[in-house]
């Protein structure tokens, strides 16, 4: 293990250190261990002595990681992107050494965002793929440490081979109305899919236990569906019986190690300390005033097997601390970032 990624492990578990120096130590170690960033480094006059703030480090579109490798050291672990949107040749490929910084990410910033306070091990329900059927996904990984992690017996994951078992997922959570709450994983069509199942029951409401919780994470995976976001969680709410303030949201993705997510029952996403962002102008990559719209930009720490500094392809708007996500620009909305991965080399 490298001196800087203790130092980056102990500011995400006990908040020793300082963002600003470990941002800018992060930065420079991309430049000097990953060749591609030190080449868009370079077009930019940007030299590794200069990069004493981690805003002046360039960030790399997401769309690199289609088409440029981008690792500081030999992957331990290598995740793909489910390449749903658009053909499984365009998937992202995150090539991560540091497996377990993505486990001390998980564990400091998982329970505290989506489970019931003080709660220990509970009864969990994955609709996400387990790592057998699914061991390339970063999002598969993350599920099974949390089951790992907080777990109780009785638990189950819903999804087999030929895909979700919603009738398992159905009676499970119809023997859990009672007694302790549970943990439902969710990505955002899984829990449409549950919640169609559910209404096409005779009695499709089901009561949940007090404190129970949903982690709902994703899109639609390029499918047309009849709804929104905000209406799947309205319909979550009243299908299981849930307290307005029940269904936690999460923000991420295969290109960034850490994770946003929101506070119980809201709308607006927040990142932890160690992965500040910032809303830039699609054209300029310019930084835009509180309230206007822009592509949201991320420096993870946790990504300092990779590069740190990543750019998105969705909308957002800062509120209050927090953004608000919008969804994906258009491609004449994505005129910077296509121009960043040119510089980059990336085909």
């Amino acid at each position: 293990m490298t001196p800087l990624l203790q130092r980056i492990e102990a500011f995400i578990t006990t908040g020793d250190g300082h963002f600003v120096e470990l941002a800018a130590a992060a930065a420079r170690f991309g430049f000097e261990r990953v060749e591609p960033y030190r080449r868009l480094c370079d077009r930019r006059g940007v030299s590794q002595g200069a990069i004493e703030d981690w805003r002046l480090a360039p960030a790399v579109p997401t769309s690199a990681f289609k088409s440029v490798k981008l690792a500081a050291a030999e992957p331990r672990e290598v995740f793909r992107s489910s390449g749903t949107t658009r053909g499984a040749e365009r998937r992202s490929v995150h090539y991560h050494p540091y497996p377990d910084l993505y486990r001390t990410v998980i564990d400091a910033s998982f329970a505290e965002a989506c489970l019931p306070a003080g709660a220990g091990r509970l009864p969990i329900l994955s609709l996400i793929p387990d790592r057998a059927g699914a061991p390339d996904s970063s999002l598969s990984f993350m599920a099974a440490h949390v089951l790992e992690r907080h777990a109780a017996p009785g638990s189950a994951w819903a999804v087999q081979e030929a895909g979700i078992d919603l009738d398992l997922a159905c009676r499970w959570l119809r023997a859990r109305t009672e007694g302790e709450p549970v943990l439902v994983l969710a990505t955002a069509l899984a829990l449409v899919l549950l919640l169609d199942r559910l209404e096409d029951e005779a009695d499709g409401t089901i009561g949940l236990a007090p404190d129970s919780r949903v982690f709902e994470t994703g899109g639609f995976k390029g499918r047309s569906l009849e709804t929104t976001p905000e209406a799947v969680r309205r319909r979550a709410r009243t299908l299981l019986g849930l307290r307005p303030d029940a269904i936690v949201r999460e923000y991420g993705m295969t290109e960034l190690t850490s994770q946003a997510y929101s506070r119980p029952g809201g709308e607006r996403l927040r990142t932890p300390p160690w992965m500040p962002f910032r809303v830039l102008d699609p054209e300029t990559l310019e930084e835009v005033e509180d309230g206007e719209t822009g592509l949201l930009s991320f420096f993870d720490l946790a990504n300092l097997g990779s590069v740190c500094h990543v750019l998105t392809e969705d909308l957002g708007v800062r509120e209050d601390g927090g953004f608000r996500l919008l969804g994906r620009a258009s491609g004449a909305e994505l005129r910077g970032c296509s121009l960043t991965t040119e510089e980059l080399g990336a085909m």
